[in-house]
C-alpha cells in the first residue's frame, strides 16, 4: 500500500491544499516527511495553521472526488 502526503495550509485567512506527487512505501515513512514538512511550516510561516495527512491511495481518491480536485493548472 502507498501512502500520499497532503498539506492544507492556512495563512492570512486562506486556505490552500496541496499534495506531493511522490508516494511513500509506509506510513510511518510518511509521518516522517510530514514532521518535517510541518517543523519547516511553523519556521517559515509561524503564523499559519493546517494539518498534514497521510492517505492511503483510495482515501486519496475519495478526497479528490469530495473536493473536485484536478490535476489541472
Amino acid at each position: 500500500m502507498k501512502f500520499i502526503m497532503v498539506v492544507y495550509l492556512c495563512l492570512a485567512g486562506a486556505c490552500e491544499s496541496v499534495y506531493e506527487q511522490k508516494l511513500y512505501d509506509t506510513a510511518e515513512d510518511c509521518q516522517t516527511a510530514s514532521k518535517e514538512v510541518m517543523d519547516y511550516a511553523k519556521e517559515r510561516f509561524p503564523f499559519s495553521s493546517g494539518e498534514i495527512w497521510c492517505l492511503t491511495e483510495e482515501e486519496f481518491q475519495k478526497y479528490q472526488d469530495h473536493y473536485d480536485i484536478t490535476d489541472e493548472t
